[in-house]
């Protein structure tokens, strides 16, 4: 998912046995040069890091730390900005003989309510800042952004699919992605003639409106009629801009299990 337009620009379903890394392989000859792909730790991997960044031209990655890796700091560029090298796992060139036996990775520390942070990337220290890295990293959750729609917006929370057959899930599944794009296109071309970002636009009324539009324009209009209908309804679309709030913090908390009997929050403690 491009994290600045929200558009999907590739997927991959797949069933359960298959592993996440795998299905991101696919991925790699689809990402364009000059371009960064944020990640999320789950995707540590020699082999699919160094894919990127080696396969084309300018293109790199940013990924959090994996917790117990050994290292050996081979520079420090500044405060909280070092260069380090690690030694890529026997099993890992077992699979792909042609991995290297040691790889560099540039390490970014920094501070988030207390706390500290730190991501890997293969950005330059020579032309992008600590603090460009660490800002840039956080535009991941985006993504997460662009799901949420999928699931409240299109689907309205529904905990399940309605294809009760596998070839009808997969066509569900690719129908439901292939109507967030049209939506987000056409959301993201309404943004950029009212020069904002395509992010800013509200999904949820977005598509509300375009799905109605759409029922009228098929009804009533003659598609010579269809290019001035377009252009109308992207003019509404852009009076859709919500106002970018900071994201609060919220820590991951173990939520009860649900359960049929009831919970008396307020009963004494057993003695």
């Amino acid at each position: 998912m491009n994290v600045r337009s929200h558009v999907i620009a590739n997927a991959a379903i797949s069933p359960y046995r298959k592993g996440e890394i795998p299905l991101a392989s696919e991925f790699i000859h689809s990402l364009p040069d000059d371009s960064v792909t944020l990640l999320d730790k789950g995707f540590f991997s020699a082999d699919l890091l160094l894919h990127i960044q080696n396969e084309s031209a300018n293109r790199h990655w940013l990924i959090p730390e994996r917790k117990g890796l050994v290292y050996t700091e081979l520079k420090r560029y500044g405060e909280g900005d070092r260069l380090l090298q690690m030694t890529v796992s026997p099993q890992a060139r077992k699979k792909n003989p042609a991995l290297p036996e040691q790889w560099q990775v540039r390490a970014v520390s920094y501070e988030v309510a207390g706390k500290e942070k730190t991501v890997f990337t293969s950005l330059p220290a020579a032309r992008f800042s600590a603090a460009q890295v660490s800002a840039l990293y956080h535009e991941r959750w985006e993504i997460e952004l662009g799901f949420r729609d999928i699931k409240s917006a299109m689907q309205h929370n529904a905990m399940t699919l309605r294809s009760k057959k596998v070839d009808l899930v997969y066509q569900e599944l690719w129908g439901l992605l292939l109507g967030y794009n049209l939506v987000r296109r056409e959301a993201s071309q309404a943004a950029v003639a009212h020069l904002r970002a395509p992010n800013e636009v509200s999904f949820k009324f977005a598509c509300q409106f375009i799905a109605n539009q759409l029922a009228i324009m098929a009804g009533a209009l003659s598609p010579s009629h269809t290019q001035r209908r377009l252009n109308e309804l992207r003019g509404c679309i852009g009076s859709m801009f919500i106002e970018k709030r900071p994201r609060p913090s919220r820590p991951r908390a173990v939520k009860i299990s649900k359960t049929r009997y009831p919970v008396d929050r307020k009963a004494a403690p057993l003695k």
